[in-house]
């Protein structure tokens, strides 16, 4: 999120610098309030609720030992993505706190009725090892198997091309703070879209900005392209503004996700063989 031009992350009581607001009053609002509760999507939408719940079924939360947050399963249903953040802190982007360790992991997923846990193998946790330049970098997003592949849920594909500025797209996130219509374990969905993919370190859309209103429990979320063979995958929400503006702006009102490209795509196939 942004305070101004202060960037943190958006994970759920895990953020990268300090806030003076309470935790309730964080909203994230860019121009108009898109989020919308599984429920309100699936009615304007046309759509059963248990057809919208299948639908975006792949999204769910991952608790790491006392940190939670958005995840999302891709390519194959026992592969899951996150902000790597919301494994390993990194209060002042001086240091990489991922040498704590993770001792335990586990994905929630949810028909909306009832959730299902299941355990994540911790040995299998992969990233890359650079640490973050600042909030809207490359490096945040980490890639982990099941213990188990999950029954009946269709994992989002991996992007058939990288994000381009100007399409639409679909952010799919779990519960977030200041967005109070839902349960929590229920997905929240907000149509946006593109509006920027920055080229970071000679990778192009390596960062992808969108005008999609987020919050803290949004990071690790999918922003999602649909295709006539369903979602894609084509970000790894990262960060957001936290005070709300007026309007998406490039430098100073926008959210940020981590744009799915070779070095996270090959990760994600690595861990699936």
């Amino acid at each position: 999120m942004r305070i101004g031009a202060l960037p943190v992350a958006v994970a759920l009581q895990s953020v990268f610098l300090p806030l003076c607001l309470p935790i309730p009053a964080l909203a994230g609002v860019i121009g108009v309030e898109d989020r919308q509760a599984i429920g309100d999507y699936a009615r304007d939408h046309h759509m059963d609720v248990d057809q919208a719940r299948q639908t975006f079924a792949a999204s769910g939360r991952i608790m790491c030992d006392f940190s939670s947050a958005s995840a999302f399963l891709i390519y194959r249903n026992d592969i899951v993505v996150t902000a790597r953040h919301v494994l390993f802190n990194e209060p002042d982007q001086g240091s990489y706190a991922g040498s704590t360790g993770v001792h335990r992991c586990g994905f929630e997923v949810s028909d909306g009725k009832t959730s299902t846990w299941h355990k994540i193998d911790i040995q299998t946790i992969t990233y890359l090892p650079d640490k973050q330049r600042n909030h809207t970098d490359r490096f945040d997003w980490v890639v982990m198997r099941l213990f188990g592949p999950v029954d009946g849920i269709t994992p989002y594909q991996l992007p058939s091309a990288s994000a381009k500025a100007g399409e639409a797209v679909t952010a799919a996130t779990i519960r977030q703070n200041g967005f109070p219509k839902q349960d929590w374990n229920e997905r929240v969905l907000a149509d946006c879209a593109v509006r920027a993919t920055p080229t970071i370190d000679a990778i192009p859309a390596a960062g992808v900005k969108i005008d999609c209103s987020l919050s803290p429990g949004a990071s690790g979320g999918a922003v999602l392209r649909k295709t006539a063979d369903g979602y894609e995958a084509i970000g790894i929400v990262s960060s957001g503004t936290l005070a709300d503006c007026s309007s998406f702006d490039a430098s100073r009102c926008y959210s940020f996700a981590v744009g799915l490209t070779g070095p996270v795509i090959d990760a994600i196939k690595s861990l699936a063989r």
